[in-house]
């Protein structure tokens, strides 16, 4: 999937919504940033947590963000200037644009299941870190999904056409052992509920009703009408009281061994 600056600010008001305020919470409480730290963000996207963590390092220390979108880039570049210990750098997470143990920390959220070569993003996450530097790694399984629609068919068709924009929709199922062969020590393993019980458009489910619905059309011999209809649904349930949406997402905390 392509995020440009449409898709990149569609995901900045998303990434606003309460649901993943309450994800960025829970990184940073597993992460457990201090001042001075060098920490680096692998997928900033727009760059909220690399702000986030920014505000704990302080001038003193350093975050740099990485991401493979020159729109989501050019975002938080823009929204962010003025910090010199905030960067942010066009890269993909295979190959990561610094040294070895440059960093004390790293986040690197619902980014690896985008990523074709697993065992090269996590050689490179273990690279950069330095001997007893940690990590926080957060994922989705996207057969967790739980959405209310009155034509289920409808929507199994559309999940399923939804999942080719990943290269493992369900990769927290095999991440530890992943993280094990790539030299990690995994720690704290806990679940991140993301749950719409109404229907808001700028919510996480809100978002992805617009997203999925400029992706899928074409997949799985889905016609664009046909997938209109469903957001269309999806909507109405809303307006009646009767939508229902949840996702679960993974969260790793591994350490490279001092």
């Amino acid at each position: 999937m392509q995020f440009d600056e449409k898709l990149s600010r569609r995901l900045e008001v998303m990434y606003s919504a309460p649901d993943v305020l309450g994800r960025r919470k829970a990184v940073l409480q597993a992460l457990a940033p201090r001042s001075a730290e060098r920490i680096i963000d692998v997928g900033s996207g727009p760059g909220l947590m690399a702000a986030e963590l920014a505000d704990v390092v302080g001038q003193r220390g350093k975050v740099c963000g990485v991401d493979t979108s020159e729109s989501m880039i050019a975002l938080s570049s823009a929204r962010l200037a003025g910090r010199p210990w905030l960067e942010f750098q066009l890269s993909d997470a295979t190959a990561l644009p610094y040294p070895e143990q440059s960093f004390d920390a790293a986040v690197c959220v619902q980014v690896l299941e985008y990523v074709k070569d697993i065992a090269a993003a996590l050689s490179e996450l273990y690279r950069v870190l330095r001997p007893s530097g940690r990590a926080v790694i957060v994922d989705t399984d996207w057969d967790s999904i739980v959405w209310h629609a009155s034509d289920l068919n409808l929507m199994n068709r559309i999940l399923r056409a939804w999942d080719e924009h990943l290269h493992d929709p369900y990769l927290p199922r095999t991440l530890s052992n992943k993280l094990q062969v790539a030299g990690f020590v995994v720690g704290q393993r806990s679940v991140i509920s993301m749950f719409n019980p109404s229907y808001d458009e700028n919510a996480i489910s809100g978002g992805l009703i617009e997203i999925i619905t400029s992706f899928v059309p074409g997949r799985q011999n889905l016609s664009e009408q046909e997938v209109k209809r469903w957001a269309s649904d999806l909507r109405a349930l809303g307006e009646r009281g009767e939508y229902f949406f949840s996702l679960t997402q993974f969260l790793f905390l591994v350490s490279k061994p001092g």
